[in-house]
């Protein structure tokens, strides 16, 4: 079993959202608590970042996998949009990973 870990980000989106969203969020949160990394798509393998979608409604949640422990780091979901906006989400995730885990990774 792993142990999920919630970024400020993230926890600030789940205040004031819509049940069936915080209720589809849980389920993936459970699932991620039960297959760890292989609950998602690595999207960079160096950070060992992922993504996780919901097909309907459309939502896209990203972590990252501690490696050497049981942890995984939620950070953000967002409501599938664009191939644009993910990119630019990635690449704001790729800096966060880097400023937080610098002197873990």
């Amino acid at each position: 079993m792993y142990k999920i870990k919630f970024d400020d980000v993230i926890l600030n989106q789940l205040k004031g959202i819509d049940e069936n969203i915080k209720e589809i969020l849980s389920k993936m949160f459970n699932k991620i608590e039960k297959k760890g990394p292989k609950a998602g798509k690595l999207i960079d393998s160096k950070l060992f970042i992922y993504e996780m979608k919901n097909k309907r409604p459309p939502i896209r949640l990203y972590f990252k996998y501690i490696k050497n422990s049981n942890y995984v780091w939620l950070f953000e979901y967002e409501m599938k949009t664009s191939e644009k906006k993910q990119k630019r989400t990635i690449s704001k995730l790729k800096d966060k990973v880097l400023r937080l885990f610098r002197l873990k990774s």
